[in-house]
């Protein structure tokens, strides 16, 4: 299963539906999103600072995934280039 969600070339065709699934996606999340009433708020205690919790459990397979996803892996950490992707 993992390898079904590794990097590979994508061709026009995939690229098109990938396309169409987002838009699809985005407009039925656009769509559900208006119809919530709930209003904005702030999570923070009298000092500025939000409460920890403790946390949510992932996917056993997330993290394997995500190694063989990255470009660069140093042991337990994914390294990557703070800014590279800007231009000049």
């Amino acid at each position: 299963m993992v390898e079904s969600f590794t990097w590979h070339e994508v061709g026009e065709e995939e690229k098109e539906e990938i396309r169409k699934d987002a838009k699809r996606l985005l407009n039925e999340f656009a769509s559900k999103l208006s119809k919530v009433g709930a209003s904005e708020g702030h999570f923070e205690n009298g000092d500025g600072f939000r409460e920890e919790g403790d946390g949510w459990d992932t996917d056993s397979e997330f993290r394997d995934l995500m190694f063989l996803n990255a470009p660069f892996v140093e042991g337990d950490f994914v390294v990557a280039e703070k800014g590279r992707w800007k231009s000049g």
